[in-house]
């Protein structure tokens, strides 16, 4: 009798579970799906929810050549900013600072050191005796392939400060720029990368080579080299220039102005001279030339002209500017010349157009 009981109390246990079972089934299916999947299995362990990624749906770029006019700031996605970070005051420059006259050079020339940036080919035909050679490509990496992040680009700190050294620039003596009329403003690159390697007593000669010329000042076609010299960069000086991922991650933030210097044809698309792999320009971007910075006798138009032709383009000395050409030569001599007339929240997208134009995945805008 006792095992018979024994017997009988199992067999309720077993119907007791199995009604439990099939009460906790329906209040499931009372429950919204929602919630349903929410209550773990009996005898079970809950897994952790998995953490979800925030994602951004990248815009819709149009084909360049679909464009049909300009389009204004606000064209730009808006998703952008996508990563805005503050454009941080550069060092000022001064008429003192930046520029010297051809009277003051006859006056001085043995007392400085001169570098003619224009190309090889101009400055054998003609330079200022006692000048050494150095054109843009000599401060720069051409060795990577065109249409990427690297070429055209100012060499490393090391190897930049070997190439000032051989020029026979010690940071001490002080360096008189120039080139001419009709160039890319390379006197201005020249000086921009001497102001980012720490060198203060650096200027460019107002009116180029013309100046000289016309103050009577003797031309020799005799290739002129300096002794080189031991000079050092530990690091670049902060807030000269910008690259493409700034640029990028800032597009669209208020205040924000990007600064096409290039010719109005490159600008609107009409022309790549220099193989760019697509034409246009960034979007949002303002197109003054470099030339308008200078006057027809290629001296630097005063302060208050340049503060005037900004504005008239909605441009103030609060905005922060991307000055940007094809690969940084123009748009560093603007940015030099921005700082002196009291823009100085102003840097120079060394990598340039090119390097924009080589990423398919960049938008552009393009004008017909």
């Amino acid at each position: 009798m006792k095992s018979i009981k024994h017997e009988r109390n199992d067999d309720m246990k077993k119907i007791s579970g199995t009604i439990l079972i099939a009460s906790m089934a329906l209040a499931l299916m009372t429950l919204p799906l929602s919630a349903q999947t929410s209550v773990p299995a009996a005898g079970t362990t809950q897994p952790a929810a998995p953490v979800q990624q925030k994602t951004e749906t990248p815009s819709v770029q149009t084909d360049p050549a679909q464009k049909t006019a300009a389009q204004p700031a606000e064209s730009i996605p808006q998703v952008r900013p996508l990563k805005p970070s503050p454009m941080e005051v550069g060092e000022p420059e001064t008429e003192e600072s930046l520029l010297v006259s051809a009277e003051w050079l006859k006056k001085n020339k043995g007392q400085v050191i001169l570098v003619d940036a224009r190309p090889e080919s101009l400055y054998t035909g003609g330079h200022i005796p006692g000048a050494v050679n150095a054109s843009w490509t000599y401060f720069a990496n051409m060795n990577a392939p065109t249409g990427t992040k690297k070429w055209g680009t100012i060499w490393q700190p090391a190897t930049m400060a070997k190439r000032i050294g051989a020029l026979g620039i010690n940071g001490k003596k002080p360096v008189v720029v120039y080139d001419d009329a009709g160039g890319w403003g390379q006197s201005g690159w020249t000086l921009w990368i001497l102001r980012m390697s720490g060198i203060k007593n650096a200027k460019i000669l107002e009116g180029g080579l013309t100046a000289w010329k016309k103050t009577g000042g003797a031309i020799s076609r005799s290739v002129h080299k300096n002794k080189a010299v031991s000079f050092s960069i530990k690091q670049f000086k902060e807030h000269y220039l910008v690259d493409t991922d700034w640029i990028n991650n800032n597009m669209g933030k208020s205040g924000l102005v990007l600064l096409d210097v290039r010719t109005p044809a490159e600008y609107q698309g009409k022309i790549r001279p220099f193989q760019e792999k697509r034409a246009g320009h960034l979007p949002g971007a303002a197109n003054i030339e470099m030339q308008n910075f200078v006057n027809g006798d290629y001296h630097f138009k005063e302060a208050e002209e340049i503060v005037e032709l900004l504005q008239k383009h909605g441009i103030t000395p609060d905005n922060e500017i991307v000055v940007y050409d094809t690969a940084g030569v123009r748009a560093s001599f603007v940015t030099m010349a921005l700082r002196y007339a009291g823009f100085h929240k102003s840097q120079c997208y060394d990598e340039g157009f090119q390097a924009w134009a080589g990423n398919a995945e960049l938008p552009l805008e393009r004008a017909e």
